[in-house]
């Protein structure tokens, strides 16, 4: 599965940039060029007469409408491809998780991009403590470990809270919904000072469903929080989790 997301990941990199080189290419062509083989004009058709004052200034567009951008041509010059995130993780269960999130991704359109995602949490507690230490059990200890590789699309609601009403200007808050797939992997250790430790780990399927938001800081960087539902599948039994990620995004 984790090869599985890295080899989707690396060619649908590879399709979007093999779809920027047409594009370059047809807007570093020349203007176009006359045809050879056109007539030449006659004496009459090489001097028009020059138009009057009033037809120039008719004929002329305005500085304020040719410098104006379509609200497509906007949202295109703040088009980013690729994505870069990581911050604090925190997941629910095993008597509560904590660690930290990275992920990578791509954008296949201006409010679609599809990523992977890295889990890294882990807790340690101490399960019987006080007057149980006294006794033949003695002092008990649990560590957990969990690890979540997981990959799929991630969509964008139009933004809110824009600081002008222009079509160029990037919104402050940017809400979202995301749908990822992979796998999840849980090392526990059980330990006791007078009963020894037994350690168990395996590794089964996990999917989730959320979304958040994400709180901009300036054309290429910002915040995000996101709360979703982590179902995972350890020792053939289903597991309901909350995942809660507060990071930063760095786009280019």
């Amino acid at each position: 599965m984790k090869s599985l997301c890295t080899i989707l990941l690396v060619g649908l990199a590879t399709v979007a940039y093999a779809q920027l080189q047409p594009t370059e290419q047809f807007n570093n062509q020349p203007a176009t060029q006359q045809q050879p083989n056109a007539p030449s004009q006659t004496p009459q058709q090489a001097n028009p007469p020059s138009p009057s004052p009033q037809q120039t200034n008719a004929q002329s567009p305005s500085p304020a409408k040719a410098s104006a951008q379509t609200p497509q041509q906007a949202t295109s010059s703040f088009f980013h491809r690729f994505e870069l995130s990581g911050g604090y993780a925190h997941i629910s269960g095993n008597e509560g998780l904590n660690g930290f999130n990275a992920g990578a991704s791509f954008f296949l359109a201006p409010n679609i991009s599809l990523g992977f995602n890295f889990d890294g949490v882990w807790d340690t507690t101490i399960l019987a403590s006080g007057a149980f230490a006294l006794t033949n059990i003695g002092l008990v200890t649990t560590k957990s470990h969990l690890y979540d590789y997981l990959a799929g699309p991630r969509i964008y609601f139009p933004g809110v809270l824009k600081p002008h009403c222009a079509p160029n200007v990037l919104p402050v808050l940017r809400p979202f919904v995301q749908a990822q797939f992979g796998e999840s992997t849980l090392y526990t250790q059980v330990a006791g000072v007078n009963v020894g430790s037994v350690a168990a780990q395996d590794t089964a399927f996990s999917w989730l469903l959320g979304g958040g938001g994400e709180f901009r800081i300036d054309n290429h960087f910002a915040a995000r929080v996101s709360a979703d539902l982590l179902r995972t599948h350890i020792a053939d039994s289903g597991q309901s989790r909350i995942r809660v990620i507060l990071g930063v995004v760095g786009r280019f």
